[in-house]
C-alpha cells in the first residue's frame, strides 16, 4: 500500500510542470482564439491586423495587443484609428484578463454588446467615433464590476441614458457625447461619486437639470452643452468645488445664477452661451479667480458689467455678447493683464471705448453692435507700440466718426478690421498698404471721400476689401491686381 502511494505521488509530481504548462497553453489559446473570432467579421483595408497569425501560440507580439508580462494573458486591445469595420463580435469575451479594450475612429457598425462588461478586469472602453447604433443596453452597466472609463462619443445611438449607469461606483470618465440619445438625465448620475468627467453633450437630452449634483465631490469637468436642458440650474451646483471645466450651452437654461456658484473657485473655464439666462452678472463672479475663460453670450442678462471683473487677472477670453449689458466697462478690468479676446458686442453699451483696451496685448476686440459715440473711436496713433499682436478689431455698428489715423499700419498683426456702419469720414489712408496680414478690411457704410490708394498693392493677404456705400471717387488702381488673393470685391 505504501509502495502504491509513493508511486502516485511520484507520477503527480512529475506531471505537475507539464500540467501547468497545458492549463497555460488553454488560456493563451483563448485568446488567440477570442482575437481570431472577432478578427474574422472585420473588414481590414489597411491590413494592420496582417500579423495576427492563428497559428501563433500567443498573441503578445500582435499589432494592438499587449499582454501581461509575467501571465502572457491578453491584458489590452489598442486599435484606434485602424480603419477597420464590421461588428464588435463575442470573440472577445474569450479575453478573461482584458482591462483596456480601445476602438476608437473605426467605422463599427451594431449594437454595443452588453455582456462586455462582464469581463471581471475590464477598466476601459472606448468605442469613440465609429457608427454604433441602437440603445445603450441598461445589461452594460448592470455588470461593470471594475469599470471606471467609457466612451461611446461620436457614434449614432439613441434612446435614454441607461438607470443602471449609477450602479457603476467606480467610473471616473463617461462620455456619451455627439449621439441622438434623448429623455431626462436619471438622477442616479449623481450617485457616481467618483466621477470626475462627465460629458453628455452634443445629444437630444430633455428636462431640467436635477438636483443632487453636490454629491460629485470629484468632479472635474461636466459638459452638458448643446442639448435640450431648461429651467434654472440646480441650486446646490456650487457643492462641486474641485470642478475646473463646465459648459451648460446651447440649452434653454433660464433664471439667476444660483449663489452657490461663487464656491467653484477651481473653475478655469465657464461657458452659459446661448441660454435664457436673466440678471445681472453677480459681484461674486470676482471670487473665480482661476477664470482663463468665461462666455456668458447670447442671453438676458442685463445691468452693468460689474468692476469685480477686474479681479479675475488669469483671464485670457472674455465674451459678453449679445445681452443686455448697459453702462461701459469698468476700469478694474485694467487689472485683467492677460486677456488676448474680448467681446462685449450687440449690447446696449455707451460712451468712450476704454483707452485701456488698447493697451493690454489683446489680440482679438470686438465691440460691434453697441452705442458708442462720445468722441472720436480710439486714437490708434497715440501708443501705437501698444497695438503689436492686434488680429481682429471690430468697431462695426456704432456712432464713431472723426479720420481713420494715418500710421494704421502700426498695427501690424491686423488680419480683420471691420469699421462698418459708423461716420467715418476723410480718405483711406495710404498705411492700409502696410497691413501685410490683412485678409478682410470693412469700410463700408461711411462717409469716407477721396479715391482708393495705389499703396492698396502692399496688402498682400486681401481677400476681402468692402468700401460700399461712401464717397468715394476716381478710379480703382490698376496696382489692386497685385493683391492676387482677393475673392471679394
Amino acid at each position: 500500500m505504501m509502495q502504491f502511494s509513493v508511486c502516485v505521488l511520484f507520477f503527480v509530481v512529475l506531471l505537475a510542470p507539464l500540467m501547468l504548462v497545458v492549463s497555460g497553453d488553454t488560456g493563451f489559446n483563448d485568446d488567440v482564439l477570442g482575437l481570431i473570432v472577432f478578427k474574422a467579421g472585420l473588414e481590414d483595408p489597411k491590413r494592420k491586423l496582417s500579423s495576427w497569425n492563428e497559428d501563433d501560440n500567443s498573441p503578445c507580439n500582435w499589432e494592438g495587443v499587449k499582454c501581461d508580462p509575467s501571465s502572457n494573458r491578453v491584458t489590452a486591445l489598442v486599435l484606434d484609428g485602424f480603419s477597420l469595420s464590421g461588428h464588435v463580435d463575442r470573440g472577445l469575451l474569450r479575453l478573461q484578463f482584458l482591462q483596456i479594450l480601445s476602438l476608437s475612429r473605426n467605422n463599427f457598425t451594431g449594437p454595443i454588446n452588453p455582456d462586455l462588461p462582464g469581463l471581471g478586469n475590464l477598466q476601459t472602453v472606448d468605442f469613440s467615433d465609429n457608427n454604433l447604433s441602437g440603445e445603450i443596453p441598461e445589461g452594460f452597466f448592470q455588470q461593470c464590476g471594475s469599470l471606471r472609463t467609457v466612451s461611446f462619443a461620436k457614434n449614432n445611438l439613441t434612446g435614454k441614458i441607461p438607470e443602471s449607469l449609477s450602479s457603476c461606483s467606480n467610473l471616473a470618465t463617461v462620455n456619451f457625447s455627439s449621439n441622438q440619445l434623448h429623455g431626462e438625465l436619471p438622477n442616479g448620475v449623481w450617485f457616481l461619486r467618483g466621477l470626475q468627467s462627465l460629458d453628455l453633450s452634443y445629444n437630444m437630452l430633455e428636462g431640467e437639470i436635477p438636483e443632487g449634483i453636490q454629491n460629485l465631490y470629484d468632479m472635474r469637468e461636466l459638459s452638458l452643452q448643446r442639448n435640450r436642458f431648461r429651467g434654472r440650474l440646480p441650486a446646490d451646483i456650487g457643492g462641486c468645488l474641485l470642478l475646473k471645466s463646465l459648459d451648460l450651452s446651447g440649452n434653454f437654461l433660464s433664471g439667476e445664477l444660483p449663489q452657490s456658484m461663487q464656491r467653484l473657485t477651481s473653475c478655469t473655464s465657464l461657458s452659459l452661451q446661448g441660454n435664457s439666462f436673466t440678471g445681472g452678472i453677480p459681484e461674486w463672479i470676482g471670487e473665480l479667480k482661476n477664470l482663463d475663460m468665461l462666455d456668458l453670450s447670447a442671453n438676458s442678462f442685463s445691468g452693468w458689467i460689474p468692476k469685480s471683473l477686474g479681479n479675475l487677472d488669469s483671464l485670457h477670453r472674455l465674451n459678453l455678447s449679445r445681452n443686455q449689458f448697459t453702462g461701459n466697462l469698468p476700469d478694474s478690468m485694467l487689472n485683467c493683464t492677460k486677456l488676448l479676446a474680448l467681446d462685449i458686442s450687440h449690447n446696449h453699451l455707451a460712451g468712450h471705448v476704454p483707452s485701456w483696451i488698447f493697451k493690454m496685448g489683446v489680440q482679438s476686440i470686438s465691440v460691434s453692435g453697441n452705442g458708442f459715440s462720445k468722441g472720436n473711436y480710439p486714437a490708434l496713433k497715440s501708443t501705437p507700440t501698444s497695438y503689436h499682436g492686434l488680429e481682429v478689431l471690430d468697431l462695426s455698428f456704432n456712432a464713431f466718426s472723426g479720420v481713420l489715423p494715418s500710421d494704421i499700419g502700426g498695427l501690424s498683426s491686423l488680419q480683420v478690421f471691420n469699421i462698418s456702419a459708423n461716420n467715418i469720414s476723410g480718405p483711406i489712408p495710404v498705411g492700409i498698404g502696410e497691413l501685410k496680414s490683412l485678409y478682410i478690411i470693412d469700410l463700408s457704410d461711411n462717409k469716407l471721400n477721396g479715391s482708393i490708394p495705389s499703396e492698396i498693392e502692399g496688402a498682400i493677404s486681401l481677400r476681402e476689401l468692402r468700401l460700399q456705400k461712401n464717397f468715394l471717387g476716381g478710379k480703382i488702381p490698376a496696382q489692386i491686381d497685385k493683391c492676387s488673393s482677393l475673392t471679394f470685391l
